[in-house]
């Protein structure tokens, strides 16, 4: 083929530009770059990962408020801490009538 005529040359590097680009011989022109097979994908990674992230989040912050919740001058507490302390359950029969030791 000789390719010194201009619409030869013409013709030539558009079949081999429609061919590298993957359209093979189609006469239409050839469209835009659009979303590739894969482009799903990413999105529902992403989707996957915030699903996830909202949720650790979530347990995160439930358990820092239930662990605010259980204070040390909870009266349940106080009761175990004085009437149930080191010395055992006889810890409160020594005591006087204002909590002083005998």
């Amino acid at each position: 083929m000789n390719c010194s005529d201009a619409r030869r040359l013409q013709a030539l590097l558009g079949a081999v530009l429609r061919e590298l680009r993957g359209h093979g011989n189609s006469s239409a022109a050839p469209q835009g770059p659009g979303p590739g097979p894969g482009a799903d994908g990413s999105l529902y990674i992403l989707l996957i990962m915030i699903f996830y992230g909202c949720l650790a989040g979530g347990l995160i912050l439930a358990y820092t408020r239930s662990r605010k919740l259980e204070s040390k001058h909870d009266p349940y507490h106080l009761y175990i801490e004085r009437d149930w302390g080191p010395r055992g359950p006889g810890q409160a029969a020594e005591e006087g009538p204002e909590g002083q030791r005998l």
